[in-house]
């Protein structure tokens, strides 16, 4: 009887790790499979959000540190501590843009964040909002991108704009995690290398910031654009119009298509992008057999090669990838 009941917990054990390792089999051929997928379209596989936080009084709180957001509630303080009784330093208006330093921090019933007002360069501590209404929210800087030149106080003309394959022109130029002096430097760039504009410009701490893909270390952050006297960046002209005869970017295979190319997508739901970068806005999806004409590139960035193009279809403009190193998505029409 000992030997049957030893028996039964062994086949009971035996079960349960085999269904274990089922489950732990299911989701890694799932993940595979939303990671080729979102490559297909050429996005990066999405990662998981911070959890949420409510503070007792409020909504959910909807921003995190280095998040750049907007006031949407006319005076809004911003205060010496985060309590309702601190000391006001200012009123700020609605469509000021701030920078998200610190938070959330629930406190007297609100979330309150460490922010920094661009307007007059001041940091202090604002609320989100109540249990009615969110005072602050997040923005995209690139929807704003047509609005023409923009001056920062203390800088020259801003000279770039979302969508830009530009090129460091001063030697150790930093790329931060977020549009201010004092953020932490994720790396140095050299004078010479390559960088992609993702959005802005932003004006903060007397600079014009703009959000960037550093194309050599597939790197992501700020980085501003120059000071009063001189540029930092610039904009590559023609975006490589002159094109080499072969470019192989990493990750990929030798890219077929030069500018003036008539040429064709080849790979259904083929992503057109509003800069040539994998976290760039999608402007819309084309479909296989969509045709298309080669404006500039190719452009190496996030182990793709990117060409600007006008898809015939719809008269809009944008950025593709030419395909990956298993397959085209793009090809020229014969």
């Amino acid at each position: 009887m000992r030997f049957f009941r030893l028996s039964l917990t062994f086949a009971l054990l035996a079960v349960l790790v085999s269904a274990l390792f089922g489950v732990s089999l299911s989701a890694q051929a799932e993940s595979t499979a939303t990671t080729a997928y979102g490559l297909f379209q050429g996005d990066p596989t999405a990662t998981p959000e911070p959890t949420p936080v409510r503070c007792r009084g409020t909504q959910v709180s909807r921003l995190k540190p280095d998040d750049v957001a907007r006031i949407s509630s006319d005076l809004t303080a911003i205060k010496r501590e985060p309590r309702r009784a601190a000391t006001n330093l200012d009123l700020m208006r609605t469509g000021d843009t701030i920078i998200i330093l610190e938070g959330p921090l629930c406190a007297e019933n609100l979330a309150w964040y460490k922010v920094l007002w661009t307007v007059k360069n001041l940091e202090g501590w604002a609320a989100e909002g109540d249990a009615r209404e969110y005072w602050m929210e997040k923005v995209v800087l690139d929807e704003s991108a047509d609005e023409g030149p923009i001056q920062c106080r203390g800088t020259q003309v801003s000279r770039l704009k979302p969508g830009d394959f530009a090129r460091i022109v001063s030697d150790l130029t930093a790329i931060k995690r977020s549009p201010r002096r004092t953020a932490t430097n994720l790396d140095l760039m050299r004078t010479g290398d390559e960088v992609v504009i993702l959005e802005g410009p932003l004006c903060a701490d007397n600079l014009a910031w703009y959000k960037l893909v550093w194309t050599k270390k597939n790197l992501e952050g700020w980085a501003a654009e120059g000071d009063a006297r001189e540029y930092w960046i610039e904009a590559v002209a023609d975006g490589n119009a002159e094109a080499p005869t072969e470019v192989n970017c990493r990750g990929t295979q030798p890219s077929r298509l030069k500018p003036n190319d008539q040429a064709r997508v080849i790979s259904d739901l083929t992503a057109i992008k509003r800069a040539p970068a994998r976290r760039s806005t999608n402007l819309d999806l084309m479909r296989t057999g969509d045709d298309i004409v080669i404006l500039e590139g190719p452009v190496c960035a996030d182990n793709l090669a990117w060409y600007k193009v006008l898809w015939l279809k719809k008269n809009l403009e944008g950025w593709a990838a030419e395909g990956d190193a298993t397959e085209y998505w793009l090809e020229i029409r014969r």
